[in-house]
């Protein structure tokens, strides 16, 4: 391994689970963390070198991962964490790494006073995550505060003006997302603080906090609602081993302790026929790895 990754910081045969929300997954065959986007790219080179699959990760809060594992590289964005402000005459500039939890990312924009991401606190993800997924709620989504992204394609970095979106996806494919700079706002410390803990309050009121999830398993589709449905199908509760439809939100899947990918699988899957037999097709938010 040393010969091959040099000094790169990289482990063989990593759990999976304690860097996943789900908690769910067997090890890694090799699980990388470069410092910065000259070991991203030397890791990228050496998987396309030797023919090895690889996964980005950020905080690892929208993937189920097999009970086998990953025969291949995870490669952690965990060490992309700059941020930093810069000014523009018409809105407040912040330049994000991938890598900056949502977390942290709306503490730093408190204490700074800017505004207009206080939606997204308590969402459980990174700034790449989820821009590549384009996050969103409260009637608001990432893309409409985004002034820029670098990415690297193709082995060449790229910045992107231009953006277009659909619900819960984005346009970029095979695209690695390494920073952004997003347009925001002034506004009072306080008052930020006071929306921050509205939303988190709301999301720990309406979702299963206290247990490992990936969040939302089933796309909205329209005016279609996965959670409302699996309600009324009277699926609330429904469990296979340790996976179960969360008594607090249906639309989430929790592992109540000792859950198995596999358990997961199966009940998503019974969710889906039960679903279908009504007249609703669902599609899954979750990634499977």
């Amino acid at each position: 391994m040393e010969k091959l990754f040099g000094n790169i910081s990289v482990k063989e045969n990593e759990p999976l689970k304690e860097h996943t929300t789900f908690k769910i997954g067997g090890c890694a065959k090799f699980f990388a963390v470069p410092k910065n986007i000259k070991e991203l790219k030397q890791i990228l080179e050496i998987c396309k070198t030797h023919n090895m699959p690889y996964f980005l990760i950020g905080n690892g809060s929208n993937i189920l991962i097999k009970d086998e594992g990953y025969d291949g590289v995870i490669i952690s964005f965990k060490e992309f964490n700059d941020i930093k402000i810069f000014k523009k005459r018409d809105f407040e500039g912040v330049y994000v790494e991938s890598g900056v939890n949502l977390f942290n990312l709306n503490q730093f924009l408190q204490n700074n006073s800017i505004s207009g991401l206080e939606w997204s606190y308590g969402i459980p993800g990174t700034i790449g995550g989820a821009i590549k997924m384009n996050a969103g709620a409260f009637n608001h989504s990432i893309f409409e505060f985004l002034e820029e992204i670098t990415v690297i394609k193709n082995g060449k970095i790229k910045k992107i003006k231009e953006f277009k979106s659909e619900y819960r996806n984005s346009f970029l494919s095979d695209e690695i997302i390494i920073s952004a700079k997003l347009k925001l706002k002034s506004g009072n410390m306080h008052d930020i603080l006071i929306k921050m803990n509205e939303f988190i309050n709301i999301r720990k009121e309406k979702q299963p906090y206290n247990f490992p999830s990936a969040g939302s398993i089933f796309k909205r589709n329209n005016e279609i609602i996965p959670a409302k449905i699996i309600d009324d199908l009277g699926l609330k509760g429904l469990r296979m081993g340790d996976a179960m439809i969360s008594h607090k939100h249906s639309g989430f899947i929790v592992n109540l302790g000792n859950a198995k990918a596999i358990d997961v699988i199966k009940l998503i899957n019974c969710i889906k026929q039960i679903a279908a037999y009504a007249g609703f097709l669902f599609e899954e938010e979750i990634i499977y790895l």
